[in-house]
């Protein structure tokens, strides 16, 4: 996953291999504005087709993933002090309805 500053927002892509062997690679761009950006590719988190991001403080941002105009998951992401790790609490319904979380940690390379 990389990320680039891109004017007053952030670009993402990201490539990966599923737990079924399939490959993903999906990206986006968008400002912190909190208004719907499209997302494109294959393996996107939930489906989503856009994201929104908003900007709580300089190392701290969450976005909102949808489909179809439904929220799928809301995330929280922080970077540590030292911009070494980031931290991502994701939560999301399950397939039963209910609520989930989900906690990824992410090591800069």
């Amino acid at each position: 996953m990389t990320y680039e500053a891109q004017g007053n927002g952030v670009k993402v892509c990201s490539e990966g291999t599923a737990a079924d062997g399939s490959s993903t690679a999906w990206s986006y761009t968008a400002d912190y504005d909190g208004k719907d950006n499209s997302v494109s590719g294959t393996g996107v988190p939930s489906a989503a087709d856009t994201i929104a991001l908003r900007c709580i403080d300089p190392r701290t941002t969450e976005s909102t993933w949808k489909k179809a105009g439904e929220v799928v998951p809301t995330a929280r992401s922080v970077v540590s002090k030292d911009g070494k790790v980031m931290t991502v609490t994701a939560k999301a319904m399950n397939a039963n309805g209910q609520p989930g979380s989900n906690v990824l940690v992410f090591d800069k390379q």
